[in-house]
């Protein structure tokens, strides 16, 4: 499109112009006809992105774009979970004036995708796409809460009862996952082992986790005018998701008379989900809040148990008809607690998920409706309750406002559980006093206004000790967190400059504390000069960077590996997944203690000792070279050759610790990463924000906004925008 267009809204003339890096400025005389025109824009530059998340999220992956035996693995997953359905069901759920917003933005997608050529993407397999309608909205806002955050929830939790299942000693169980408080009992232990249709229905390796953006991670931060140098509230956000191209987020200006927001929203849906308007910022990140568990159901012909009767099951068919193939039938069955996994064959135990956004439906309706609050709040203490409202997803949400005020809120469907049990390991569905009994209060979930040192920070930290209940049961380490509190305290007065030197700043307090063991340690050899000389820090450069993590990567591997769980197990889930890269923190604490059930017997230092020999001996290269990837086009993930441009090389310097985190995993077969995709300040000094983004405005390939601001990105170059 042109870099200057209008066009006919809903109820008048809408303006748009190309900003920096293709992201559009939006204007109109009419509130409603910005959201009409975001809409034009995500389906003009984000089409793909945008029916690929409709479509895996309808579970028609393999009759829409490839019958391939992964999609077809992908739409029984998405059958299963029914995010879709659940979609459709909601959409009587928006208030009157958020159905409204929704209805402009759909026509203007509709209209945007009028306008537009027919994506390479969608023409190479012979796919047109359909209406944007109220429930494609909805479902994206469901696999937004879903895709990378509820679901590593219940991976974790799939983790631990496979543990149990084969044998893992429970002291060693609870000593890794803490928050078990509760005895793992003998007959628990029993009837777990007894347990069928125990795997997963999917593999975690299938190309719905490749396909469809990852939210997992992040950092944000608030200061209050107390510590601010223009004594006003001092915003940042850096939300850690996974690379792609083109970038997750979509910035965009909406401006009207005096109302405007600034920030980045996600292709599919009216909302600006982190950014400002005059008055209110916000920023959100993953909070590690449980909103799935994992039931045991007795199951006889057909029925499964409860207390002394036998009830029947729920059974939902669904029929996936891959492209040049023969339909697929699935039968779903379900108990009044979730779905089971797979339909059971033969009686005895099956497992069954339960997951709160589904069992109490509303809550993407429920979002739709707040946000649309939240854009005209002005004040952070009247906006808190309309954040914890926003119940899609499991998220942080952190607030500062022109006035000076700063806070925290978080949002999500907290399932009131049996007291004295943690959530991570599995109920009886047969015992009626382990079932869920509603939603726990949000008022009584953690909350912060106003705190005296005037800084707010969450990182995917343990933030358990602000509420009245305890919903975090698998938050992550507090490295980044404590880090960036660290930077915070060391000036008296903080600048936007200064926020963007902690958004890249790459010193590790992991290293820092594992050092305080290994350097002593250390042989007098070159490699062991090296990194008893480190400085802490992850440059591209640093060989220090690289032993370090040799020996980490070879302690994990020795203890959790070769003592415990298997050597093959434990470097699967290193290198092919998810759960360490969340989990690394439990892993820390055990190998940082004095003893451990663990250690075998073995002292702390023999375990160091043999680590550091081994990480010592393996190859040694700058930190760089170890980090090389390719940041790839979402759609195609790497299958053309380089030089046609999709894709775009990068080093990916920093570790699980660095407040940018620079995690590496692979995924349905394929390299993957989540990093600071996105990176804003904003101080309420001026109507200004400060950003920089991996990626461009287009989706498109050819366009010039498709890698536009990479070379920013990476070298930490911020522009500005402001309405």
């Amino acid at each position: 499109m042109k870099d200057n267009l209008t066009i006919r809204g809903v109820r008048g003339e809408i303006k748009i112009r190309r900003l920096v890096n293709g992201y559009p400025h939006i204007q109109a005389k009419e509130e409603i006809d910005l959201y009409y025109g975001l809409g034009y824009m995500h389906a003009a530059d984000r089409m793909v992105q945008m029916w690929l998340m409709k479509i895996i999220g309808n579970g028609r992956a393999s009759e829409l774009l490839m019958a391939t035996p992964d999609m077809i693995e992908a739409d029984k997953y998405m059958r299963w979970i029914d995010l879709a359905g659940d979609a459709t069901r909601e959409v009587n759920a928006l208030d009157a004036e958020a159905r409204i917003v929704v209805d402009a933005y759909c026509a203007g997608v509709n209209a945007g995708v009028k306008a537009s050529s027919l994506p390479l993407e969608f023409r190479m397999v012979g796919y047109k796409p359909d209406e944007w309608t109220p429930a494609d909205v909805l479902l994206s806002a469901k696999m937004i809460g879903y895709v990378g955050l509820a679901s590593t929830q219940a991976d974790v939790e799939k983790f631990i009862f496979q543990m149990l299942q084969n044998g893992v000693d429970p002291a060693r169980v609870k000593e890794l996952f803490p928050y078990i408080k509760e005895e793992i009992t003998p007959e628990l232990i029993e009837i777990i082992k007894k347990t069928k249709s125990a795997m997963p229905i999917i593999s975690p390796n299938v190309a719905w986790k490749r396909l469809l953006p990852n939210f997992s991670a992040s950092n944000n931060w608030v200061v209050s005018p107390q510590k601010s140098a223009s004594g006003k509230t001092l915003f940042c956000s850096d939300p850690h998701l996974g690379l792609q191209l083109p970038n997750i987020w979509y910035t965009a200006i909406l401006k009207a008379g005096d109302f405007s927001l600034t920030g980045a929203s996600v292709a599919g849906v009216p909302a600006v989900a982190i950014g400002r308007s005059k008055h209110l910022a916000w920023a959100a990140t993953y909070g590690t809040m449980d909103l799935s568990d994992f039931y045991i159901e007795d199951i006889k012909d057909g029925k499964y148990r409860r207390g002394d009767e036998w009830l029947p099951l729920t059974v939902r068919e669904e029929v996936i008809r891959p492209k040049k193939g023969e339909p697929i039938t699935l039968r779903i069955c379900s108990t009044e607690h979730g779905i089971l996994e797979g339909e059971p064959k033969e009686n005895g135990y099956h497992l069954s998920f339960a997951l709160s956004i589904k069992k109490y439906l509303g809550a993407a309706a429920q979002s739709i409706n707040a946000f649309n609050q939240i854009f005209r709040c002005k004040t952070v203490d009247k906006a808190l309750d309309l954040f914890a409202q926003l119940t899609f997803s499991p998220f942080n949400w952190i607030l500062g406002d022109a006035d000076g005020n700063i806070g925290y809120q978080l949002a999500g469907l907290f399932p009131s559980k049996r007291a004295g049990t943690s959530g991570l390991l599995p109920y009886l569905g047969w015992d009626p006093t382990d079932d869920w009994t509603g939603v726990v209060d949000f008022r009584k979930l953690p909350r912060i206004l106003n705190p005296k040192d005037g800084i707010v920070i969450t990182a995917n930290n343990d933030l358990n000790q602000f509420g009245e209940v305890q919903p975090m049961n698998l938050p992550m380490s507090s490295y980044r967190a404590d880090m960036i509190r660290r930077r915070l305290t060391e000036k008296e007065k903080l600048t936007p400059e200064e926020m963007q030197r902690i958004h890249y700043d790459r010193y590790s307090l992991q290293a820092e504390i594992f050092m305080q063991v290994i350097r002593p340690l250390l042989p007098d050899s070159p490699n062991g000069q090296i990194l008893r000389d480190w400085d802490l820090r992850y440059t591209a450069d640093s060989v220090g960077a690289t032993l370090f993590e040799n020996i980490y990567i070879e302690l994990v591997k020795l203890v959790f590996g070769e003592m415990g769980l298997g050597k093959e197990l434990i470097e699967f889930t290193l290198k092919e997944t998810l759960l360490f890269s969340m989990t690394s923190g439990n892993f820390d604490k055990i190998l940082l203690s004095e003893s451990s059930v663990w250690f075998a017997g073995k002292t702390r230092e023999e375990l160091f000792k043999e680590a550091i020999t081994r990480g010592l001996a393996a190859p040694v290269s700058r930190h760089g070279e170890t980090r090389r990837i390719y940041i790839n086009n979402m759609f195609f993930g790497g299958k053309f050759p380089r030089f046609l441009g999709f894709d775009y090389p990068f080093e990916h310097i920093g570790s699980r610790a660095t407040i940018p985190q620079a995690q590496l995993y692979r995924s349905a077969g394929r390299d993957n990463s989540f990093a600071a995709t996105l990176r804003l300040v904003t101080d309420f000094a001026s109507e200004e924000v400060h950003l920089n983004m991996s990626g461009g405005a287009s989706g498109n390939r050819f366009s010039p906004f498709y890698k536009a601001g990479m070379e920013d990105w990476v070298d930490g170059v911020y522009r500005v925008i402001k309405p």
